[in-house]
C-alpha cells in the first residue's frame, strides 16, 4: 500500500471533475457560513440593544409614576432603575437570541447553495459521483444566476424610478 506521485496523479485526473465539485462545495458552504455568522452577530447587537432599551424605557416610566405619594417608595423605585440600569445579566442571553435568529436567518436565505455544496462535498466520490457533479454543476449555474443579477444587476427591475415610469 505505497503511495507514489504517479497514482495520486492519476487519480485527481481521473476524478477532477468531483474534486472540482468538492472544492466548490466547501466554498459555497464556507460563503453562507461566514455571511451568516456577521449577520448573526448584528442581529446579536441589535436586538439586546433595542431589548436593553425597552426594558430600560419600562422601568424609567415605573420610577416616575407613584399610586400615591410616598418619598420611601419613590427612593425605593430610584434604587431599583439603577440597578436595573447597572445590570449586564439579562444582555447575554438577548445577544445570544439575536444571534441565533440572524445566523438561522440567514441559513434559510441561503439555503439553496448551502444544500447544493454539503451535497457536493458530502457525496462520495467513488458512489456518487454524478451527484456531487450535479450539485457541483447547481452551484456553477447559481453563482452565476447570482453573479448577473445581484452584482452586475442585469435582469433586476429597478426599485427606484419604477414609481415615475
Amino acid at each position: 500500500m505505497g503511495f507514489s506521485v504517479k497514482k495520486i496523479t492519476s487519480a485527481i485526473k481521473n476524478n477532477y471533475g468531483k474534486y472540482l465539485a468538492k472544492t466548490a462545495g466547501a466554498a459555497a458552504v464556507g460563503m453562507v457560513a461566514y455571511d451568516a455568522h456577521v449577520i448573526g452577530k448584528l442581529r446579536a447587537d441589535t436586538y439586546s440593544q433595542t431589548s436593553e432599551a425597552n426594558r430600560t424605557a419600562s422601568f424609567a416610566t415605573n420610577t416616575l409614576y407613584l399610586s400615591e405619594p410616598s418619598t420611601i417608595q419613590s427612593k425605593l423605585k430610584k434604587k431599583l432603575f439603577n440597578l436595573e440600569l447597572e445590570n449586564n445579566f439579562l444582555n447575554f442571553f438577548n445577544s445570544a437570541a439575536g444571534y441565533f435568529s440572524g445566523l438561522g436567518e440567514m441559513l434559510v436565505s441561503g439555503v439553496v447553495p448551502l444544500g447544493l455544496g454539503l451535497t457536493a462535498l458530502l457525496a462520495g466520490v467513488k458512489k456518487h459521483g454524478k451527484i456531487c457533479k450535479g450539485a457541483g454543476l447547481g452551484l456553477l449555474v447559481y453563482g452565476s444566476i447570482k453573479l448577473v443579477r445581484d452584482i452586475f444587476g442585469a435582469g433586476s427591475p429597478n426599485l427606484l424610478n419604477s414609481r415615475f415610469k
